[in-house]
């Protein structure tokens, strides 16, 4: 009973949200425009003369509507912020790449040369993470090296997508020396032995070790699809380097990416640094980075470009070791966030996460039928698909609140009154509960001040409504900045990424450029509150209320585009 009901939190949330606006504005059905619409009745109360005073369901709803206004508006500043400092790190990772050339060989801090280093190599090119550039401060030249397990899982991809994405980590110059890969598999899907087979045939000399996994059917309390394939990677990962995890020699980074995400070397390079630079805290260190859609997204239906722009600050994730490894069962389907939270209670609340500003780039949802009208409403389709399984996460609120309780009930330490812990909670809500309940009382207060004059309201009400429009109106254009900034953004990382597919001569892995100018993105600065609702509020409507009955979702893949092989350029 304790986890049904704590894994309908968000849906009870929503029922006690109308449940006030019931209350609170009960008496709005004998106003005239309600009357109307209503059949005669015998008694009127023909009074329209304002209340003296509210309520108590008034005075709940006046104090919520702004504390959630205010709290979107300050969403949008903070956004905004991120976008600036996250481009002005972006910028600095990738300029830490130094390309050693005869003519000139960058210098150590000490004034040697790097070719002179009997760490280095003349005939290679040096790591981004060993020299100081532009005054930034990094490792040193002989710190050992990390091997990078990456697991890759897939259920139902495409071979081609699978191909791509390892040709792209196979163009890493650390890939043979330090990339052990593993195809995290399902093994009830039928082609899943030989599409296996082909990429390590495939793959195989381009990596230290290319694995493959299949997560059994039929396991109880397991469901098919990316965190059960991922939990049954993560622990073949242990076996294999049990011995040194017993003598605490084990230097391996676990990387989950999707089998559509293509990340640069200089991702991996500043995991690298970043662990070293914190060493006596990597083993309680998460990492993770944002993701870019630089891909596809000038082919995608606006409405799906908005939905996955505005997803773009969403985290990719690596496992610290105290947690286990991932869970299996269908309340793990929140896959990243879920992770973060079972590492945050596991490690008492002590995780470090850590950004790393080298972005994941990604393709858009896209559809192969037809073209047209049928071709976009299959793309929204597969989008929503997607969006739902997305905000399915919303049973991690539930998880995080039982984990709560256990914490409060075993341990002495109160982890619920630590200010991580607030932060923790202030999360969950952003996430799972502010979308629906701001579309909630933005209707509402739509239709209220529509059908209402504001003579006949309590003065504090139409301060309310008249406050709350005023944050929508500066959120939408502080979003519209957000957007200005988020251009130079995505201009500087396809830049940078396109730049390494050239050299690496892969010419088939997309490339979307955003102009500003240009009428669909123009269209962008006005559509996404559109997409916002349809791909994010509502989504999130029909999950929670879906986990009244269930907490079970059939995982579905999301269909991405074959690129087809041309020359591709940027600016």
């Amino acid at each position: 009973m304790l986890g049904w009901l704590s894994r309908c939190l968000p849906g009870f949330s929503i029922i006690a949200l109308i449940l006030m606006l019931v209350l609170a504005f009960s008496d709005v059905l004998n106003s005239p425009q309600w009357r109307s619409l209503l059949p005669p009745s015998p008694k009127k109360s023909p009074s329209n003369s304002i209340r003296a005073e509210l309520s108590a369901p008034q005075q709940v709803f006046v104090f919520y509507v702004v504390f959630v206004h205010i709290h979107m508006f300050a969403f949008t500043v903070r956004l905004a912020w991120s976008i600036f400092r996250v481009t002005k790190e972006t910028r600095a990772a990738i300029q830490r790449r130094v390309w050693q050339t005869p003519e000139a060989s960058p210098t150590l801090d000490h004034g040697e040369f790097l070719d002179s280093s009997p760490c280095s190599s003349s005939q290679s090119l040096p790591d981004p993470s060993i020299v100081k550039i532009n005054g930034i401060t990094v490792q040193e030249i002989c710190d050992p090296e990390l091997i990078h397990a990456i697991i890759l899982p897939n259920y139902g991809e495409d071979l081609h997508t699978l191909e791509t994405t390892l040709r792209v980590l196979a163009s890493h110059p650390r890939a043979h020396s330090q990339y052990e890969v593993y195809l995290a598999m399902e093994q009830k899907e039928d082609a899943a032995a030989d599409k296996a087979a082909r990429l390590v045939s495939a793959f195989e000399k381009s990596f230290l070790r290319v694995r493959t996994t299949f997560h059994p059917s039929g396991i109880p309390g397991e469901i098919a699809g990316k965190s059960s394939n991922v939990a049954f990677a993560a622990r073949r990962i242990v076996q294999i380097h049990r011995t040194e995890l017993q003598t605490e020699s084990c230097n391996v980074m676990v990387t989950v990416m999707d089998a559509d995400t293509h990340l640069s070397r200089d991702y991996f390079t500043e995991i690298r640094r970043l662990h070293y630079l914190h060493i006596t805290e990597g083993d309680r260190s998460i990492y993770c980075c944002p993701i870019i859609f630089d891909r596809n997204s000038h082919e995608s239906p606006i409405l799906v470009r908005c939905a996955d722009l505005l997803w773009g600050v969403f985290l990719a994730t690596v496992s610290g070791r105290e947690s286990w490894g991932w869970d299996s069962d269908p309340t793990a389907i929140g896959e990243d966030m879920h992770m973060l939270l079972k590492c945050y209670f596991e490690t008492a609340g002590n995780v470090i996460s850590r950004v790393v500003y080298i972005p994941a780039s990604q393709c858009n949802v896209s559809s192969d039928r037809g073209r047209g009208w049928r071709r976009t409403l299959d793309t929204c389709s597969a989008r929503y698909r997607q969006a739902l399984r997305h905000m399915w996460g919303a049973l991690d609120s539930g998880f995080a609140a039982r984990r709560t309780v256990g914490y409060l009930r075993f341990h002495q330490r109160c982890l619920f009154l630590r200010p991580r812990h607030f932060a923790l909670l202030h999360l969950l809500w952003e996430a799972h509960f502010m979308p629906s309940h701001l579309t909630i009382l933005m209707v509402f207060s739509v239709i209220y001040t529509l059908w209402t004059p504001v003579t006949t309201m309590h003065p504090a009400l139409a301060w309310a409504f008249s406050f709350t429009n005023l944050l929508r109106t500066l959120g939408f254009l502080g979003m519209n900045v957000c957007l200005v900034l988020y251009e130079r953004w995505h201009t500087l990382c396809l830049n940078s990424r396109m730049q390494d597919m050239r050299e690496a001569n892969l010419s088939d892995t997309g490339c979307a450029q955003r102009v500003w100018y240009q009428p669909q993105y123009l269209l962008d600065r006005i559509c996404f509150p559109i997409a916002g609702t349809i791909f994010g509020a509502v989504p999130t409507l029909h999950a929670v209320f879906s986990h009244f009955w269930t907490d079970r979702l059939v995982y579905r893949v999301s269909k991405k585009p074959n690129f087809s092989l041309e020359a591709l350029g940027v600016v």
